[in-house]
């Protein structure tokens, strides 16, 4: 990677199923309407240019202010954790570069990276560590744009009893032994930044202070981030001087601003519609990116009320659902079919027995069975993540899929889905979620055991002994074959109860300019921008 050319310019911004099946007809429309825009625009010049910097877009704020616990997305780069993760999702060093395990899992001893010093020019200190650790005990439970704290710490650090500096080291101890606390620390739950950029309350003081290769030059809600390289990072100074990252929520809005040249490259979940990627695939102006990523399609019941706290009607939605058509069809190649809870990137950890099945006509036994619901069930899904995947589409084919299986359904878009939800007036929710760390045990913690918030507010109505005490000793478990059993226990639990389903497990195209070069993207879909640089 050439990091010494400063002379090339980049652009700047100027200020289903097949056959007749439903759904079919609106993806074909979707994708005509994707090669207009495409077509439209493809001779169109650079818009702006300028030495140094780049420009790429998002489809969503990458910058969150600073009420959020993070107040910037780990993409941008300008903060670091102790740990990150490798291609494979196993912890690796970051801020940490090694950690040694005590006592059964019940102490945790990190050491620290050395030379490194925040923006501001202060250094990289045990104690500051500590004080970034028990800044998140303290805010949590709290709300955020990318991964909520509103779990509580104990889905991150599990039962801690204490955290300390010493002799350089940070030291943590828990009262329950934890299997592997740094996987649950990866990423966003050892975020960590300068002690002075928080205020008594948690919230930031002014703009962030990491250790990143980045700084947070300005921002715009909702129009852009723009970051400045840090001339004192720890791992040398990056290609791009300035690299602004504009927020374009229009999935072909932000495949027109590729083609006319007014960004260089499209970044973070969704960054393009599975629709979209063959077009942008087959210009050799760009280069597609496409990794496996830990986002998963879900479907989650509301079983508080009827007609889903019938589990024979909860089966029959599952077994009514072609998940290989919305895979191979309105997510165009980009997802594989869902069947275990966990995506095939947790490894051996997701479980290959469990497997889903199509089967309308059992899914019509069993409404019959159990008797039709009075009213049409609701499918609810959010305004914004239809930016970033085809939910108007796929949510159309499983209205139509539940109809057939003799349950009316209907369609309901919405900005606050969360208020729905906690009003429970919703009886199916699609949307693709991911983890913020290493370890499964974010999902099954946050969203499914009986006393989660999540579970208990928004009405999901699963409650089982069962589940909790598995996943209670799966976080425990000192061997990984221990551990790996009892997470394909849990799977085959959940795969018999229902309260969420995986409809697919979904790639992660993205793309930037054959003018740039060094796109990486981690399997949490994360970009890493130090490593973008100008093609040779």
């Amino acid at each position: 990677m050439d990091r010494s050319r400063r002379g090339t310019r980049f652009p700047i911004s100027a200020g289903t199923r097949g056959g007749v099946r439903p759904g079919a007809r609106a993806v074909a429309v979707l994708g005509v309407a994707v090669l207009a825009a495409l077509a439209a625009c493809g001779g169109q010049g650079s818009a702006g240019q300028a030495e140094g910097r780049l420009v790429l877009a998002a489809p969503r704020d990458l910058a969150a202010g600073p009420e959020d616990p993070y107040f910037t997305h780990r993409t941008l780069r300008v903060w670091e954790p102790l740990v990150t993760l490798d291609d494979e999702m196993r912890p690796a060093p970051a801020l940490a570069t090694g950690w040694e395990r005590a006592d059964r899992g019940r102490r945790w001893t990190f050491t620290l990276r050395g030379g490194v010093r925040f923006s501001d020019g202060t250094p990289l200190t045990a104690e500051a560590v500590v004080a970034n650790i028990e800044r998140f005990r303290r805010i949590a439970p709290r709300p955020s744009a990318f991964f909520s704290l509103d779990a509580g710490m104990e889905a991150a650090y599990g039962k801690l009893a204490g955290v300390r500096a010493e002799a350089g080291k940070v030291v943590f101890t828990l009262a329950e032994p934890v299997a592997d606390l740094p996987a649950r620390l990866a990423d966003f739950y050892s975020m960590i930044q300068a002690p002075s950029a928080f205020g008594p309350g948690g919230d930031f003081t002014g703009k962030p202070v990491g250790t990143g290769p980045y700084t947070l030059a300005s921002w715009s809600k909702g129009q852009q981030v723009e970051l400045a390289a840090n001339p004192g990072y720890w791992g040398g100074k990056p290609a791009f001087d300035r690299i602004v990252v504009r927020t374009i929520p229009d999935a072909n809005a932000r495949v027109a601003a590729l083609r006319a040249g007014e960004v260089a490259g499209l970044i973070d979940k969704g960054a393009l519609l599975p629709g979209q990627v063959a077009a942008v695939a087959a210009d050799g102006r760009f280069r597609v990116t496409r990794t496996p990523s830990v986002l998963t399609h879900y479907l989650t019941f509301n079983a508080s009320r009827k007609p889903f706290a019938d589990p024979r009607l909860r089966e029959a939605v599952d077994l009514a659902i072609d998940r290989k058509a919305i895979a191979g069809k309105l997510l165009a190649g980009t997802a594989a079919p869902g069947s275990p809870f966990l995506s095939p990137v947790f490894g051996a950890l997701s479980d290959p027995g469990v497997r889903s099945a199509y089967d309308p006509a059992g899914a019509r036994r069993l409404v019959d069975a159990a008797g039709r619901p009075a009213r049409p069930v609701s499918i609810l899904i959010s305004s914004s993540e239809t930016g970033q995947f085809p939910y108007t589409d796929i949510a159309e084919v499983l209205r139509a899929d539940l109809e057939d299986a003799g349950l009316p359904a209907r369609v309901n878009v919405a900005e606050a889905t969360r208020a729905v939800m906690e009003a429970g007036d919703y009886d199916l929710f699609l949307s693709a979620y991911s983890v913020p760390n290493g370890d499964p045990d974010y999902l099954f913690r946050r969203f499914l055991r009986s006393d989660a918030a999540w579970n208990r507010d928004r009405n999901l109505g699963y409650r089982s002994d069962v589940f909790d005490r598995l996943i209670d000793r799966a976080a425990a478990a000192g061997g990984a074959d221990e551990r790996r059993e009892l997470y394909h226990g849990v799977q085959r639990l959940l795969a018999d109860d229902r309260p969420m389903i995986p409809l697919a497990y979904q790639d992660n195209p993205v793309v930037t300019s054959t003018a740039v070069t060094g796109l990486v993207q981690s399997p949490a879909y994360l970009v890493d921008l130090a490593k973008l640089a100008p093609s040779r």
